[in-house]
């Protein structure tokens, strides 16, 4: 059984945030509201030079573009009461909307933050990789629209045989046997990827009017 999942160069992503912005679009998201988000992560000690003059040291920056994981093994799926997320044979997680009560259960279990309560349906919503897409040959929105090709998209077994990666680095918090379907190229300002740095990047809002 194929499981599909999502890859992302850090050492070619500039945070444009195009992906942020093609999401919102293509799933017609109010404000307030979004599938995929990208995390601004940095570092910067300073030193005192032999004049007396502070300089950097230790100093890195990166972004990483993150929506749901669609694990191997979903924590929302499995706490859902009313069965209203479900997984696809291609792996793909989503939400029937006509069956969610809103409970919540799913945004508690979920380790990686990707369910939320949307505050016009009062019901669960996430990322469901444009399966309508897929199903059509194509790719989800954020894939056609990174301006790097810094992210990408396929097969999680075929993914991890051509990149080297690792399947989370700061700030994504670590697995917590939910298997989760993506993988990262650390940032070569950061291979060790210690979690040492601190989120630069502030939750704008992308209106209407920059879509």
């Amino acid at each position: 059984m194929a499981q599909l999942g999502f890859y992302h160069n850090t050492n070619e992503c500039v945070g444009c945030k195009a992906c942020i912005i093609a999401c919102k679009d293509k799933n017609d998201l109010p404000l307030g509201e979004k599938f995929r988000k990208v995390y601004d992560y940095a570092k910067c000690d300073w030193d005192v030079d032999a004049n007396g003059v502070s300089v950097p040291s230790n100093y890195y920056s990166y972004s990483v573009s993150m929506a749901c994981n669609h694990c191997a093994s979903p924590a929302c799926m499995a706490v859902c009461p009313v069965e209203a997320i479900m997984k696809r044979d291609d792996g793909i997680v989503y939400i029937n909307g006509d069956l969610c009560i809103g409970c919540s259960s799913c945004i508690t279990a979920c380790p990686f933050d990707a369910p939320y309560l949307s505050t016009n349906s009062n019901k669960s919503k996430k990322c469901d990789f444009c399966m309508d897409y897929i199903d059509e040959g194509g790719v989800p929105q954020c894939v056609a629209a990174c301006s790097t090709r810094c992210l990408s998209c396929g097969d999680i077994d075929e993914l991890r045989s051509k990149h080297k990666g690792v399947e989370t680095l700061p700030p994504i918090p670590e697995d917590v046997s939910t298997s989760p379907s993506v993988l990262f190229t650390p940032s070569r300002l950061h291979p060790n990827c210690e979690a040492d740095g601190v989120l630069t990047s502030t939750e704008e809002e992308i209106t209407s009017a920059t879509i």
